[in-house]
């Protein structure tokens, strides 16, 4: 992977800034309340190149890395709308885990469709019964000469109604205690939505997203052995591998979120005027949003240090984890001071803040709840005993 400098980095600022700007918060709203997936908002990342940002130009991306795509979704999430949250979806569940495990025949085949915006993609990993626990999943592939048969249900599954191709998490050997890790398999599946096998049911959620949330009924389905992202029985690392990713995507996403509800904040604190002075004269106004502003520089830069350390090959669990903790609960803190900024117009969806409040209270609870990062830290960074 090139170096990319800093000036770089600020040019990739600057330039998916603007792209962001272009769509307004009434383009989100409306794809929101139609449940629509925002095409035009996309290809326009597709055309500037923003969704191979990750991808090597072999296969017609930009040949950046994680870091460079850290700033790309945080830009996108500081910009309004749920940009960030197609960028966790896509390049980074379908780029990345293949571009990093695939084999070079999955690489053709699939990487220079997500770059251009002709592929989108989705995760099949949670279970109602397994939660948090994955090498706890019931979703079973048994071999049927060169295909496996899946059966299996997945729920709180995001964009699988869009998706093109889904990475399905299945055991393809029974759980055994004296070697828990072994037994996992990645499996990529085309055309989720529509497979002989596959049945939807749409989960009612109160969050504002242009996503529907699924439950999904696996009966039957046939997928190749050449559909293995990784190798059979393999998987679970490589999964751990790619949740890295998650966290750091995730985090970027919060981080933006947050900076867009001090932003916000800001805004209208030196327009709104009280008593013949702007708000955001008052130190009651001016102090939380500062020290919300704060906290957020400063979880920024774990997020890059986890997007740099596995840019480098480098085990970054540890940041990657306290990013997706820290962004989370900061970002939320300051949407709800974003909230108490406005008023009573803070909860109008005219202004925006309540429902950022609502994704970044999301955060905290998925993909991954903050109570399994703490434990992860308390285990593997403080040597205290395994607590579940």
């Amino acid at each position: 992977m090139p170096s990319v400098d800093k000036e770089m980095r600020d040019m990739i600022r600057e330039a998916v800034g603007d792209i962001a700007d272009e769509y307004d918060s009434t383009y989100w709203r409306e794809h929101v309340d139609a449940k629509q997936f925002p095409e035009e908002y996309w290809q326009d990342l597709a055309d500037n190149g923003w969704l191979g940002v990750a991808i090597p130009e072999a296969y017609g991306g930009e040949g950046m890395g994680m870091h460079e795509m850290t700033i790309v979704i945080e830009e996108l999430s500081r910009g309004g709308g749920q940009g960030g949250i197609i960028f966790v979806l896509t390049p980074v569940f379908g780029g990345i885990g293949i571009q990093r495990h695939g084999t070079e025949s999955q690489k053709q085949a699939y990487l220079p469709k997500i770059a251009n915006g002709e592929m989108r993609f989705c995760m099949g990993l949670t279970e109602p019964r397994a939660g948090t626990n994955t090498l706890n999943i019931d979703t079973h592939a048994e071999r049927d000469g060169s295909e496996f048969v899946i059966d299996g249900q997945k729920t709180f599954i995001s964009g699988v109604e869009n998706a093109d191709s889904m990475l399905l998490i299945a055991r393809t050997t029974a759980f055994d205690r004296s070697n828990p890790t072994h037994g996992v398999t990645m499996f990529l599946v085309d055309d989720p939505a529509s497979r002989d096998g596959i049945s939807l049911t749409e989960l009612d959620t109160t969050v504002q997203w242009f996503e529907r949330q699924y439950q999904v009924d696996i009966d039957g389905l046939r997928v190749h052995e050449d559909h293995i992202l990784g190798a059979e029985d393999g998987g679970l690392y490589l999964l751990f591998d790619t949740l890295n990713t998650e966290r750091i995507g995730g985090a970027a996403s919060a981080l933006g979120g947050g900076l867009r509800a001090i932003d916000l904040a800001v805004e209208y604190a030196n327009d709104r005027e009280v008593f013949g002075q702007p708000i955001g004269s008052h130190q009651a106004i001016q102090h939380p949003l500062a020290e919300h502003y704060a906290k957020l520089m400063a979880a920024r830069q774990i997020t890059y240090e986890a997007a740099s350390k596995w840019d480098d090959g480098e085990d970054c669990g540890m940041e990657a984890n306290a990013a997706k903790l820290l962004t989370s609960e900061f970002a939320t803190e300051a949407a709800s001071q974003a909230i108490q900024t406005h008023g009573g117009n803070g909860f109008t969806r005219e202004y925006e803040v309540y429902d950022i409040w609502q994704n970044m209270r999301l955060t905290q609870t998925a993909p991954v709840s903050n109570e399994m990062v703490k434990n992860f830290i308390a285990e593997h960074h403080l040597g205290l005993p395994r607590s579940y």
